[in-house]
C-alpha cells in the first residue's frame, strides 16, 4: 500500500470531498498511511498531514446524514419558534428570522446534504399555524430553497472562505447571503401567505418587505456566528480575561440601553450608540468569534427588552419595533464585521511586513558587502546617506554610526587618487536615472586599500532623480589576481620573447661558430697542399708557414673561447689570485695587440694616474680580459684611429677605462652587450669576425675577481668600456709579481 498513491483524474474544486475520499480509503483498509500522498489543494501533502489539517471539517462531513438532518431540523425548528413568537403583523412573517442564518451556515458547513433538514424544521414550524398544509409546504420550500441559492452562489465566488478575516469575504456574504438570497424566500413566502389567506393581498409589500429584511438580518447576524466558531481555534489563555471584561461590560451597557436598566422613570432612551465602542473593542482586539458572539448578545438582550416593552427604538407598532431594532442591529454586525475585516487584514498584512522586512534584514546582513541608500544629488550638501549596513565595520572598520553621523564621510574614506573619478562617475549614474556600476579604491580605517565595485539602481520620482540604492562589493583579491595574471601574462610574453631570442640566437651562433671555424681551416688546408707540391719557392714557403700559424692560433682562440664558456657555464671556471701590479699587466696587453694595431695605423696612448695600483687577481685570466678589451676597441676603430687606456684609482676601487675613436656600440645593443653569443651584428656576412663569446667572458672574469664591468658611449662617438677591481694597499712592492707574460 506505501507504493500506491491516491490519484485522482482531476484534482476537485471541494476540498471535503478530497478529505472524505482519503478518510474512506483509510478506513477500509484499517491503517492510516502516513507515507500516502493526495495531490490536493495544489499541494502534495502526506495523507496525515492532509486530514490533520482537515480534520474538523473532515469529522463534519462524515456524520450520519441522518442524524445530521434531525439536529439541523431541530435546530431550525427551535429559531423559528422564537422568531415566529415575535411575528405581529401575521403569524407566520416576523422581523426576527434567526432560522436563515441557521440555514445558511448549515449548509456551508456541512454541504447541501442538510437541505433536508432544513425543509423539515421550516416544515415543522410553520405547519401549526393557521395556514393551509400545501402553502405551509410552499413556505418550506422557499426557506430551503434559500439557503440552497445562498450556498450555490457563495460556492461559486472566489473570496469564500467562511472566516470573515477580509472585507472582500465580509461583503460577498452579505450581497450574496444577506441580500440576493433572502429574495427568495422572501417572494416565495410572501406569495405562500397570500395565497393561503387571500386577505393578506392588501399587506403584501409590508409581508415582502419584512420577511425580505428579517431573514437577511437574521443570515447577517447569526450565520457568521455559526461560520467562526464552525474553525477549531484556541483562544489564547491570556486573551480569557479581556474577553471576560469585554462581556460583563457589553452585558452591562445592553441591559441599561435595551433592558430598562437606566435609572429614572423612562426607559426609551436613544442610547443605543453606547453599545459602539464595546463592539469596535471586539472588532479591533479579537478576531471574528467574539465579534458575532457579542452582535449575538447585544441582539438577545434587545429582543427581550422589546417584548418588555423597553429599548430606544419602542414604537406603537411592534413590527416596526422590531424592524428598527433589527436594523440597528445588523447595520452594527455589518460595521463590526467590516472593522473586524480590515483589523484583521491590517495585521496579517503587518504580520507579512514583519516577515519581509526581518527576510530584508536578514539578507542585507547575509549580503557580502555594503548594502546602502543615500538621497540627494552626489557631492551636493543635500546628500545624506540614511542606511548603512553593519558589514561596513567588518570591510572597512568603520561603524555604522560613524558612516552616518557624518556628512561626507564617504568621500573621506575613498582613495584620493579615485576621489574625482568616483564623483564624477556616481554623478553620471545619478543623472542617468538607471544605475550602474564603479570601481575604485577605499581606505580601511588601518590604511590599507580595499578595492570595491559599486552597483547602484537610481530612485526616481516623478520629478526624476532623488536617490540611490546599492551596494558595494570587496573586489581586492579579484583585482590582485587580475593583477597577478597580468604579471604573469606579460613574463609569459617576455619569457616566450627571450626563448625566441635564445632560440635565434644559438642558430646564429651555430652559424658563426661552423664559419668562423671553417675560414682559418680553409686557409690551413689551402696553404698545407701548397707546400706539400713543392711549388712554393723560399719565400712563399715561408709566408704559408706564418699564414697556417696565424689561423691556427685564430682558430685556437675560438676553441678557447668556446671551452672557457663551458667552463663558465658548468662553474668549472677557477682563478688562482695573488698580489699583481696592474700596470704590468696593461703593458703585456698593450704588447699582445700591438701588431694589430700598427697593421690599422692605429695609436694605443695610456694614461696613468694610479701607477703604484696593486689588486688581487689570476695574471694570466687577467690579461685575458684587457686583451679582449683591446682586440676589441681595435677592431672596431677605423684606420688611423686611436685607442686612449686610462688608469685611475677612486677610492679603493681600480678604474681602468679603454676608449676607442671607432663608430661605438648601437644603443640598443648597449643593455645586452656582455650577453652571451650576442653581437651587434650576427649575420654571416658580418664586417668583423668573432664569436660574440669575448665580452661575456670578459663579465664573468671581473666578476670572480670581485669587479665589474661596464660599456658605455662616448659623446664625440666612440665606445668606452670600463673595468673596476678593488685595490689591495698593503702589499709590499718587492712581493709583486714583474712579469706576467
Amino acid at each position: 500500500m506505501r507504493e500506491q498513491e491516491l490519484q485522482f483524474g482531476r484534482r476537485t474544486t471541494n476540498e471535503w470531498e478530497v478529505a472524505r475520499a482519503g478518510w474512506e480509503v483509510c478506513r477500509a483498509s484499517d491503517v492510516l498511511y502516513a507515507g500516502l500522498t493526495i495531490p490536493a489543494i495544489g499541494k502534495n501533502l502526506t495523507l496525515q498531514q492532509f486530514l490533520d489539517r482537515l480534520s474538523p471539517e473532515m469529522k463534519r462531513s462524515t456524520l450520519p446524514t441522518i442524524g445530521l438532518c434531525l439536529f439541523v431540523a431541530v435546530i431550525y425548528f427551535v429559531g423559528a419558534e422564537l422568531g415566529l413568537s415575535l411575528a405581529s403583523l401575521h403569524e407566520n412573517v416576523t422581523p426576527v428570522w434567526p432560522p436563515t442564518g441557521i440555514a445558511i451556515a448549515s449548509v456551508l458547513i456541512f454541504g447541501p446534504r442538510v437541505l433536508p433538514g432544513i425543509f423539515i424544521g421550516a416544515f415543522a414550524a410553520n405547519l401549526p399555524t393557521n395556514l393551509p398544509i400545501p402553502f405551509a409546504f410552499g413556505i418550506a420550500t422557499g426557506n430551503t430553497l434559500e439557503a440552497l441559492v445562498a450556498w450555490f452562489l457563495l460556492r461559486r465566488s472566489k473570496r469564500r472562505r467562511n472566516s470573515f478575516e477580509t472585507v472582500g469575504e465580509v461583503l460577498t456574504f452579505v450581497v450574496y447571503a444577506a441580500v440576493l438570497a433572502p429574495l427568495v424566500s422572501a417572494t416565495i413566502g410572501s406569495l405562500s401567505v397570500c395565497f393561503g389567506d387571500p386577505r393578506q393581498w392588501n399587506d403584501f409589500t409590508s409581508l415582502w418587505l419584512t420577511w425580505w429584511m428579517g431573514d437577511g438580518f437574521g443570515a447577517l447576524i447569526f450565520a457568521p456566528l455559526m461560520l467562526s466558531w464552525s474553525f477549531s481555534r484556541r483562544i489564547a489563555r491570556e486573551d480569557v480575561p479581556e474577553i471576560a471584561s469585554l462581556f460583563v461590560l457589553l452585558l452591562i451597557v445592553s441591559l441599561i440601553v435595551f433592558a430598562g436598566w437606566f435609572p429614572g422613570p423612562v426607559k426609551t432612551y436613544p442610547l443605543a450608540y453606547l453599545c459602539l465602542p464595546c463592539l469596535l473593542w471586539a472588532a479591533v482586539r479579537f478576531d471574528q468569534r467574539i465579534v458575532t458572539s457579542a452582535i449575538v448578545l447585544i441582539t438577545v438582550v434587545a429582543i427581550w427588552g422589546v417584548r418588555h416593552g423597553y429599548g430606544p427604538f419602542t414604537q406603537p407598532s411592534r413590527n416596526v419595533t422590531l424592524l428598527l431594532l433589527i436594523s440597528f442591529v445588523g447595520t452594527s454586525s455589518l460595521m463590526t464585521l467590516l472593522v473586524a475585516a480590515v483589523t484583521s487584514e491590517r495585521r496579517r498584512l503587518g504580520s507579512e511586513l514583519e516577515l519581509h522586512r526581518r527576510r530584508v534584514e536578514d539578507i542585507v546582513q547575509h549580503v557580502p558587502g555594503i548594502v546602502w541608500e543615500a538621497w540627494g544629488k552626489p557631492g551636493t550638501t543635500e546628500r545624506r546617506v540614511d542606511f548603512i549596513s553593519s558589514y561596513i565595520e567588518k570591510m572597512l572598520g568603520y561603524s555604522a554610526e560613524e558612516w552616518l553621523g557624518t556628512p561626507g564621510f564617504g568621500l573621506t574614506v575613498v582613495h584620493p587618487e579615485d576621489r574625482e573619478r568616483m564623483a564624477a562617475e556616481t554623478a553620471a549614474i545619478y543623472a542617468s536615472g538607471k544605475g550602474g556600476s564603479s570601481r575604485f579604491r577605499l581606505l580601511h580605517k588601518d590604511g590599507h586599500e580595499v578595492w570595491v565595485e559599486a552597483h547602484s539602481v537610481v530612485v526616481c520620482n516623478e520629478s526624476g532623480p532623488v536617490g540611490m540604492r546599492g551596494v558595494t562589493m570587496d573586489i581586492t583579491a579579484a583585482v590582485k589576481a587580475e593583477i597577478e595574471r597580468a604579471e604573469l601574462l606579460e613574463r609569459e610574453s617576455h619569457a616566450r620573447q627571450q626563448a625566441e631570442e635564445a632560440s635565434r640566437l644559438k642558430e646564429e651562433f651555430l652559424a658563426t661558430v661552423s664559419h668562423e671555424l671553417r675560414t682559418p681551416l680553409n686557409a690551413v688546408v689551402g696553404w698545407s697542399r701548397l707546400l706539400r707540391s713543392g711549388q712554393l719557392d723560399a719565400d712563399g714557403t715561408a709566408h704559408a708557414v706564418e699564414v697556417i700559424e696565424r689561423n691556427a692560433a685564430a682558430q685556437r682562440q675560438i676553441i678557447e673561447d668556446l671551452l672557457d664558456v663551458s667552463r663558465i657555464i658548468t662553474g668549472k671556471l677557477r682563478i688562482n689570485t695573488q698580489p699583481v701590479d696592474l700596470l704590468l699587466i696593461i703593458h703585456a696587453a698593450i704588447d699582445a695587440v700591438r701588431p694589430a694595431a700598427e697593421a690599422k695605423e692605429i695609436r694605443i696612448s695610456t694614461h696613468i694616474e694610479a701607477p703604484d695600483s696593486i689588486v688581487r687577481a689570476d695574471s694570466e685570466r687577467l690579461q685575458q680580459v684587457l686583451w679582449n678589451l683591446l682586440a676589441n676597441a681595435v677592431k672596431f676603430t677605423p684606420a688611423g684611429g686611436t685607442v686612449d687606456l686610462y688608469l685611475e684609482q677612486h677610492g679603493s676601487l681600480a678604474e681602468i677605462r679603454i676608449e676607442d675613436s671607432g663608430p661605438g656600440v648601437p644603443a640598443e645593443f648597449l643593455p645586452r652587450i656582455f650577453e652571451r653569443f650576442t653581437q651587434a651584428d650576427g649575420s654571416s656576412t658580418r664586417k668583423h669576425g668573432g664569436l660574440g663569446l669575448g665580452l661575456a667572458i670578459v663579465r664573468h672574469l671581473v666578476e670572480l675577481h670581485g669587479g665589474t664591468v661596464s660599456a658605455a658611449n662616448r659623446e664625440q662617438g666612440g665606445a668606452v668600456l670600463t673595468v673596476r677591481l678593488p685595490v689591495v694597499v698593503s702589499e709590499p712592492r718587492r712581493t709583486l709579481i714583474k712579469n706576467p707574460i
